[in-house]
């Protein structure tokens, strides 16, 4: 049976954008909990696929766990998709050549910490990559972090202060990497 109140607060994160994860960070202890939003979908799927079609809405459950909607025969690369492409790419290239393991940005004790992003943004090929997405061009790169990742919830903020990839972030890099993996 579907929550009222639960599906009230779905509606309201799902249509502004931001993605339902299986994991949430709580701050004040440090740790990963279970999403009750992300429970609520997996539990009444069948259910909230109908009601999101019936307002022409795709709900997608996508690994390592999150949930979003899309329109219903919408273009899928619109300006926000390429900006959030963009951002994670760059953040990917600057983990990996700074020598990062990967991991860095997927632990929620661990993350990368502001300070790599601004001195890497100093560097003319991640600003041109931002600046041809409409990004970093009034904004530094943490405020385009904070309003394409996090307020979509594809990365967070962890207690030391360090960015980290959520279960939709995530999903965008093992997206790539099995399209790598395909195409080799």
């Amino acid at each position: 049976m579907i929550s009222k109140e639960l599906s009230q607060k779905l509606y309201a994160d799902l249509i502004n954008g931001k993605t339902v994860n299986k994991h949430n960070y709580q701050i004040k202890t440090n740790e990963l909990a279970e999403s009750p939003l992300y429970n609520e979908v997996f539990n009444n799927l069948d259910e909230y696929k109908v009601l999101y079609e019936n307002i022409n809405f795709e709900l997608v459950h996508k690994h390592p766990g999150f949930f979003y909607i899309r329109e219903l025969n919408g273009d899928e690369a619109n300006e926000t998709t390429i900006k959030i492409q963009a951002l994670l790419i760059v953040i990917g290239r600057i983990v990996t050549e700074r020598g990062y393991l990967f991991d860095t940005l997927t632990d929620y004790r661990a993350g990368i910490k502001s300070e790599d992003l601004v001195v890497a943004m100093e560097e003319e090929r991640y600003t041109d990559i931002l600046h041809t997405c409409k990004l970093c061009k009034d904004r530094n790169i943490e405020t385009e972090i904070k309003n394409n990742l996090i307020s979509r919830e594809l990365m967070f903020i962890n207690s030391r202060g360090h960015y980290v990839l959520s279960n939709a972030g995530q999903s965008f890099f093992s997206e790539l990497k099995d399209s790598y993996e395909r195409d080799v």
